[in-house]
């Protein structure tokens, strides 16, 4: 026998090897998606206390799953970490209660698709509305996300003070280009922790950076601030 033939025999071992784990790899994200809809369901018996209109997102869970399994991975990328788990979830989710993501976005429409693929999944449906506020009053249904590029008008400004929606994520593109702010109805104590979105009068503003918050401004409205906090760890002593 050649060497040529021996190493085709090797390498189709090494296909059939890889076809097999790929069965499965299926079936254990079937299996994760029946667990997913076991934990959805035992947790419907609670819905009374929870707003019947709320997005089923859990930003800080789905943080949390994705930075524990970056710490874990040898070969993988975060990146590619972040996206196979986030499209898991939406699938999960969409089958749960199916929502769509409402897009206003009239200067970097093309890359906006792009960024709320990856951020929300494949799965969920891009709607293109008409304006910021039609976006958000399709958010406000619960039925959706509303994603909304930054520099379409101060729409942002009216976030401060409103009961039902709250900022989910905020799509930053590189150089503050085709940056976008998720928004939807959902309670604050579900969001992430490492960066939030606020809107700060610029006294507010001030204050916090006194402090010694990382407060940074991304867009101006008269004396509102559209700001990104990042969450940093306080140094201890011996650092300082």
């Amino acid at each position: 026998m050649t060497t040529a033939n021996t190493n085709a025999r090797a390498i189709d071992a090494l296909r059939e090897e890889i076809d097999t784990l790929d069965q499965e790899l299926l079936a254990l994200m079937e299996k994760r998606l029946d667990l997913a809809a076991a934990i959805a369901a035992a947790k419907s018996d609670d819905s009374q206390t929870e707003d019947a209109n709320e997005l089923l997102l859990r930003p800080a869970r789905e943080a949390s799953v994705i930075d524990r399994l970056g710490t874990l991975t040898r070969r993988i990328p975060d990146a590619s970490i972040a996206a196979i788990w986030r499209e898991l979830m939406a699938i999960n989710l969409q089958a749960q209660r199916p929502i769509e993501i409402a897009l206003n976005a009239s200067r970097h429409p093309a890359r906006m698709h792009l960024m709320a693929r990856a951020r929300f999944g494949t799965i969920i449906p891009i709607r293109e509305m008409a304006s910021p506020e039609a976006a958000l009053e399709k958010a406000r249904t619960g039925k959706a996300i509303a994603l909304i590029e930054i520099g379409e008008g101060d729409w942002w400004a009216g976030l401060r003070d409103d009961p039902e929606l709250a900022i989910i994520d905020g799509l930053l593109g590189e150089g503050g280009r085709g940056s976008a702010l998720a928004v939807g109805r959902l309670s604050r104590d579900r969001l992430g922790e490492d960066r939030s979105f606020a809107v700060l009068e610029q006294a507010e503003l001030a204050a916090r950076l006194g402090r010694g918050e990382a407060v940074c401004p991304i867009a101006v409205s008269g004396s509102l601030n559209l700001c990104v906090i990042e969450r940093v760890a306080p140094l201890s002593r011996a650092a300082a």
